[in-house]
């Protein structure tokens, strides 16, 4: 006895306060605010926790991680595609993606990208984001994508958006960084802006210049007037 307390007592306090602490200790969990632990095992749908601590129940429950970071998609294209007239082109572009928050979608995204890095979840969604931008420039002209870019990234935006909701993703923007044409053709429509450029500027010169002159005539008659 210890204290007049059998030492099967103490025994037994003690392998409580053992099985309480390690309960305490491989239960309790805590999600930072870009991470989603995903808590499943007990209840029909999954229990979600994103920038707060919670418990699960040791062995009968799992936790997973999804990741909420924004995340860069290089949306480049590795062959020339034909634009609508017939010029083939190769674009770079970039789009920010991330999870959506609707909880629908969050749960298709479980489904999809469970566990996955930022890396991995970029890798998954190339090809479908890819994919939407060729259909675009199909239907597009060379002058158009190279002079409208905001256009045009608008309308590959809209297009992968429907595709990226199906996964849970939601996309924040899509940037064209680069186009290039296979013949040169592009640089020839700068030197041609720029050949119009300077014969507007040359023919506005010459304007102002015999406005001017003009001027200065119409001052000296009325001058010789006077003086007359």
């Amino acid at each position: 006895m210890l204290f007049g307390v059998p030492f099967a007592v103490v025994a037994l306090g003690a392998a409580f306060a053992v099985l309480v602490i390690t309960f305490v200790s491989t239960g309790y969990v805590k999600a930072p605010p870009d991470v989603a632990l995903i808590i499943s095992g007990l209840h029909e749908r999954p229990r979600v926790l994103i920038g707060r601590a919670g418990f699960k129940v040791p062995f009968f429950e799992r936790v997973d991680r999804l990741c909420l970071k924004q995340i860069s998609v290089d949306i480049k294209t590795d062959q020339y595609i034909p634009t609508n007239d017939f010029i083939n082109v190769k674009v770079d572009a970039v789009a920010k993606v991330r999870v959506t928050d609707d909880p629908d979608g969050m749960l298709l995204a479980e489904r999809n990208f469970l566990n996955m890095n930022e890396q991995q979840i970029a890798t998954s969604l190339q090809d479908s984001l890819q994919g939407n931008m060729r259909e675009i420039i199909g239907t597009l002209d060379l002058r158009s994508i190279n002079t409208d870019r905001d256009s045009f990234s608008d309308q590959v935006l809209a297009k992968a958006s429907r595709d990226m909701e199906k996964l849970g993703i939601e996309i924040l923007s899509c940037n064209i960084q680069n186009v290039t044409d296979e013949h040169g053709l592009i640089t020839d429509l700068g030197m041609d802006n720029t050949s119009k450029i300077k014969k507007d500027a040359a023919i506005a010169k010459a304007q102002a210049e015999k406005e001017v002159s003009i001027a200065q005539a119409q001052a000296e008659r009325e001058a010789d007037d006077q003086r007359v």
